[in-house]
């Protein structure tokens, strides 16, 4: 099946019809999400890819899940016999963030926090690597999906967005009937060869600013904590993090969207407090996150929900291909420390891209 399913997407490509191909963690099968328009069967499950800021002028983009007992060679076919669209895919990426620039936005993130305005916000930037000559966006998602079991791997097409590839740690929210699970996931550090990690102050206070968001939010709407797995250290490609999971059970009244709303952007991909953080981060980042720390996953809105934050992710230009790092400034942050963290961070991308 996995044969049918790439061959699919890259028929969707080469037409340029909206789709996403993704692989949930874990999993061996890929999934694929399509323009409901082109979909053979009434939708039953949207694929949703949302910007990180819910009032960003990048739309949502919602797709529909094709059922696994259309992913044959009859759909292909009638797939290959589909006109080229003529709608033009978006290859526009941010321009690279420079040191300078990079240096002058974490002034900037320190003079809030000093000032008492925030408590931690999230500096990112974007890293640019050359395309290289007969690069295959399959065979690099092939890659990500080999090399990242552990990750939700996707590669998507969309006149609005783009083309977005990634590989994602983070869960946001996985919803089944009335259970809740939710990753508090933050704190990074190199990984090493001993597998012996001593966590600094700095990246436990961070960990523990997302952990008190979660539980606040699941508070405000009378979630029930069923479970909660105390932090510990997790392994993400070149560097690992502090996770904590949670596990709560649904009110009578629950509205995934109205939850959603309030869970993100969460203090891992924004800040502390969430209002002034973003405000932070939209006035000194030299960049617009589009869909970086935005998050992608599958939901039916009402039972089912598998959502991830859109990290460790590139997105595909003509001739660069734009890699999206970032970490946490808090007061205790020095500058170099966070330009050599964001450097680990991209080696996710850059590895693949180069081994596709």
């Amino acid at each position: 099946m996995e044969n049918i399913v790439i061959t699919i997407a890259h028929t969707l490509f080469i037409k340029q019809i909206p789709f996403c191909l993704y692989r949930f963690p874990f999993e061996t099968k890929f999934n694929i999400a399509i323009d409901e328009n082109y979909l053979p069967h009434s939708p039953k499950e949207t694929f949703w890819l949302a910007p990180f800021y819910n009032k960003s002028d990048d739309e949502n983009i919602f797709l529909s899940v094709l059922s696994d007992e259309f992913l044959n060679e009859k759909f292909l076919h009638q797939l290959q016999q589909l006109p080229q669209s003529t709608t033009t895919i978006n290859y526009d990426i941010p321009k690279e963030t420079t040191r300078e620039e990079y240096n002058k936005s974490f002034d900037a993130y320190i003079k809030n926090i000093q000032s008492g305005k925030i408590h931690k916000a999230i500096l990112s930037r974007v890293l640019y690597e050359n395309k290289p000559e007969n690069f295959d966006v399959f065979e690099c998602f092939k890659q990500l999906a080999t090399s990242y079991q552990n990750t939700f791997v996707h590669i998507s097409l969309h006149s609005k967005s783009g083309i977005w590839l990634g590989a994602t740690p983070e869960l946001l929210i996985k919803k089944t009937d009335t259970n809740i699970a939710i990753m508090a996931l933050a704190g990074t550090q190199a990984k090493n060869n001993s597998g012996n990690y001593t966590w600094r102050q700095k990246e436990i206070q961070e960990h523990i600013m997302v952990g008190k968001h979660i539980e606040e939010v699941a508070e405000k709407f009378h979630c029930t904590l069923i479970e909660k797995i105390e932090p510990h250290t997790v392994q993400a490609a070149y560097v690992v993090h502090l996770k904590t999971d949670y596990v709560y059970k649904e009110n009578i009244n629950f509205n995934l969207k109205n939850f959603l709303h309030a869970l993100h952007p969460t203090p891992a991909i924004g800040g502390l407090p969430i209002k002034e953080s973003i405000e932070c981060i939209l006035q000194n980042e030299t960049y617009d996150r589009k869909y970086y720390c935005g998050f992608i996953g599958t939901t039916n809105f009402s039972t089912q929900a598998d959502l991830y934050i859109n990290l460790r992710c590139m997105q595909i230009g003509e001739n660069k291909i734009a890699i999206y790092v970032g970490g946490g400034i808090t007061a205790s942050s020095n500058v170099d420390e966070e330009w050599k963290e964001t450097e680990l961070k991209s080696k996710t991308m850059l590895a693949i891209i180069h081994a596709a």
